[in-house]
């Protein structure tokens, strides 16, 4: 009998020993319900002695690998060796609904099934982490679009709300890819505004972004549509913030830093927009407006004399334009001056939620001839979006007077003044005489104007020799250093002003003054694309839109190559003759 039990203790020893030992593949996953773009985490486990990897190939069917850690635990039970091997595979499903994971072979053992449920993201968004994932919303988007059947190219507003009730932080707002194709987007607030409610019963937080939006075709088409992107810090407890706190850490302490975070992900509902083509009756450039103001000026200091430089100060502003949207402006000639206009200045800011584009010119005129002169009236036309009237903003005209010069000659012809024209015709009369009289003081006279345009080079290549001295102190090098530094630490105000005074070095060209002008004397699609991107943060800061990253990476790619000089062109060409 002693002997029968002990057989049948070692029989059931070796049965559970043979039991333990036996290889098993086990796959499980951290959640069974997810939303869409969100990843989920397959764990393989895997007891027994074969050094193969688990077969993946079926996974790649439904979902993008995206992260594979793998670890081993090696045991020694009895005078037994064993190990345990486990795979945490990150998985991102590649379409919605049920998706069931088949059994995973390692050698010839096969695992269990797992299953996982990949909701669509809507304009609400339950506890992510539980597994049932059937609670009432504790997050909500939502957006409101004035007017809500605009103009093509007309400003805008979008509000996007966010209902919070457990603290958000890492929050991020990015529009569609189809909504860029249709619409183009700046944002108005740096900051979102954030403030308290009770919405059904629940103490929450409201965050409202504001959006500048114009749209690019008309007829019926989407609204603009955004996706947010955020996370809750799991299984603590929720203080609701200070204010002036950022919303990106609102609701979060220092203790909570390193606990789980839930991801939460939202998007705007799409709703059907009418926009109305540009009218008919409209014949000039389309400037769909709130308000076009234009002021204009003689510079400071100018002398109205026969020869000197006269500087017309034109300044236009216009009320929900955007900048790539302004019109070129082409000012009057007036008879008997020679024009030189420079190319606008542009810039952006934003008051009462519109964007306003101010342009500032400098037209150059030089008189060849005294006496009593008209500068031409000038209007623009726009389309006021309030009345739905096209109306037309002047500049008026104005009579200028402009004296002679005796360190000039001056050419005769007529003017719209009576007065001009009676003098003219004395001259005309007695011009005989006048040649016989001055025949030798003549020759005199028009040397003097070549005597001082020798002497006026001569300084201007002095100017020019002390610039170059001086500006040698700064190589190429130094700008891009300063390009770079300003970028990382995010002082887009003196990045754009290191980037002009980069290029006009690489370049040797003292005329580029704007990010623009740097556009264009680089020619390269990529780098003007960025340029306008940090034009628009400069005065929108739009962090969706710009990374810092991707433009370091092409204007190092531009500052390293060899570019040819282009030839300057004169400011005045040919400016006395």
């Amino acid at each position: 009998m002693k002997a029968f039990k002990i057989f049948l203790f070692l029989l059931i020893n070796c049965f559970f020993s043979a039991w333990v030992f036996a290889d098993t593949v086990d796959i499980s996953l951290d959640k069974n319900v997810i939303s869409e773009g969100d990843t989920v985490n397959l764990t393989i486990s895997y007891s027994g002695e074969n050094d193969d990897n688990p077969d993946l190939s079926d996974l790649q069917k439904d979902f993008q690998i995206v992260s594979n850690f793998t670890s081993k635990q090696v045991n020694y039970i009895n005078g037994v060796f064993s190990q345990i091997k486990k795979w945490t595979i990150g998985l991102k499903p590649l379409k919605l609904g049920k998706i069931t994971i088949k059994p995973i072979k390692i050698g010839n053992i096969s695992s269990n099934y797992a299953d996982v449920e990949v909701k669509e993201i809507t304009d609400v968004a339950y506890v992510p982490d539980r597994k049932e994932n059937s609670n009432s919303p504790y997050f909500q988007i939502e957006q409101t679009l004035s007017p809500s059947s605009p103009y093509i190219n007309q400003q805008t507003i979008i509000w996007v709300t966010i209902y919070d009730s457990l603290g958000l932080h890492n929050a991020s707002l990015l529009p569609t890819e189809e909504t860029m194709n249709n619409w183009s987007l700046s944002q108005l607030t740096k900051e979102p505004f954030v403030s308290t409610d009770i919405v059904q019963g629940k103490k929450v937080n409201v965050v409202k972004y504001a959006f500048a939006a114009f749209p690019l075709k008309s007829g019926e088409i989407a609204s603009p549509q955004f996706v947010f992107d955020g996370a809750y810090i799991k299984n603590v407890g929720f203080s609701f913030p200070n204010f002036n706190d950022s919303f990106l850490t609102f609701g979060v302490d220092f203790q909570n830093a390193f606990a789980p975070k839930v991801p939460v992900r939202m998007k705007t509902k799409i709703e059907k927009i009418n926009v109305k083509p540009i009218p008919s009756s409209n014949t000039n450039v389309w400037l769909p407006l709130s308000d076009l103001v234009i002021s204009s000026q003689w510079a400071p200091n100018t002398k109205f004399q026969v020869g000197e430089a006269l500087t017309r100060q034109i300044t236009v502003r216009a009320f929900g334009l955007q900048e790539e949207n302004f019109p070129d402006l082409t000012f009057p000639d007036i008879k008997g001056f020679k024009k030189y206009p420079e190319k606008p200045v542009l810039s952006s800011a934003i008051e009462k939620n519109q964007i306003v584009i101010t342009a500032k010119y400098n037209i150059i005129y030089i008189p060849s001839q005294s006496g009593n002169f008209l500068y031409p009236r000038q209007e623009i036309t726009w389309f006021d979006i309030n009345s739905e009237e096209f109306k037309n903003t002047v500049i008026p005209s104005e009579n200028i007077t402009i004296l002679s010069n005796p360190n000039f000659s001056e050419k005769i012809s007529e003017t719209f003044s009576p007065s001009n024209q009676i003098e003219q015709k004395t001259q005309n009369e007695n011009s005989s005489n006048i040649n016989e009289k001055n025949n030798s003081s003549s020759t005199v006279k028009n040397d003097i104007p070549y005597f001082l345009i020798v002497i006026s080079l001569f300084i201007a290549l002095l100017f020019v020799f002390l610039i170059n001295a001086f500006s040698k102190k700064f190589k190429v090098q130094d700008y891009r250093s300063n390009v770079i530094t300003s970028l990382k630490r995010e002082k887009y105000s003196e990045a754009r002003n290191n980037l002009i005074l980069w290029a006009q070095k690489k370049m040797k060209d003292t005329t580029i003054q704007n990010l623009n002008d740097v556009a264009d004397v680089f020619e390269n699609t990529e780098f003007k694309e960025q340029l306008n991107k940090l034009n628009q943060i400069l005065y929108s800061p739009d962090v969706l839109s710009f990374n810092k990253s991707e433009f370091l990476k092409i204007f190092k790619k531009i500052d390293a190559k060899k570019i040819k000089q282009i030839k300057k062109k004169d400011i005045l060409p040919n400016l006395y003759n």
